[in-house]
């Protein structure tokens, strides 16, 4: 498996499992043989989303508020030196109103002006206070997640999601110390589907006796990594 693959699959994991539908999207270009960019994931959370048989809360680091529809627009990226949203976020505004008009969650009369807010969330020096906070209108916030499964984020001023994170939850979700009375943790890990059903199934191995790391996971996936 490419890392590319497995990391974008790492991001779809963490934020399924908060209650997230998520797909990649292609913003076309009208330039024949051309795209104007491509979002690896676009993860939207309806504002009564629950799973209480799990009894597993909301990831903090996702700082969710209640109420909202939560639109994330989430880049992710292989090569932790290189970590920033593509340029045509950054400088398209036509771009970010194709992504807002295929997502569906604001009126037609309110997608530029929207547009025109968020794109300073995607810039360089974007504070990751407001980054995080987002853009609400109408009852919809919309965000830009960057994910890094192998960055370090340490003192990172970016509102980063990194693959520490992304194993802690799903450990927890994945492998409680007990029992759950309303949610088994065992079935056919088949049924999350080809390239998740993989990484539940090495998460969710009782015999593995590695700890549940990013550079573990590739070794099991025999990932070809990104140079």
């Amino acid at each position: 498996m490419k890392q590319g693959d497995v990391d974008e699959a790492l991001a779809v994991l963490y934020l399924r499992l908060n209650g997230y539908f998520t797909s990649g999207l292609i913003i076309h270009s009208p330039q024949h043989g051309q795209a104007t960019t491509e979002v690896d994931c676009v993860a939207i959370r309806m504002p009564n989303h629950k799973q209480t048989d799990r009894v597993v809360g909301d990831a903090p680091f996702l700082a969710i508020e209640p109420g909202l529809i939560d639109l994330i627009i989430c880049e992710v990226k292989s090569d932790a030196s290189n970590v920033a949203f593509n340029s045509p976020l950054k400088t398209n505004r036509q771009a970010i109103e194709a992504l807002l008009e295929w997502c569906g969650v604001h009126s037609d009369d309110g997608i530029e002006n929207v547009a025109e807010r968020v794109q300073p969330l995607f810039a360089d020096d974007a504070k990751i206070e407001q980054v995080i906070s987002g853009i609400v209108d109408d009852g919809v916030r919309v965000r830009g997640l960057l994910c890094c499964p192998t960055s370090a984020t340490g003192n990172c001023t970016r509102w980063l999601l990194d693959g520490v994170e992304i194993l802690r939850y799903a450990e927890e979700c994945f492998n409680p110390a007990e029992p759950r009375e309303t949610c088994s943790v065992r079935y056919n890990f088949q049924q999350w589907s080809y390239p998740l059903s993989r990484i539940v199934t090495w998460l969710k191995d009782k015999k593995r006796q590695t700890p549940a790391t990013v550079d573990e996971l590739y070794k099991h996936l025999e990932v070809v990594r990104q140079v």
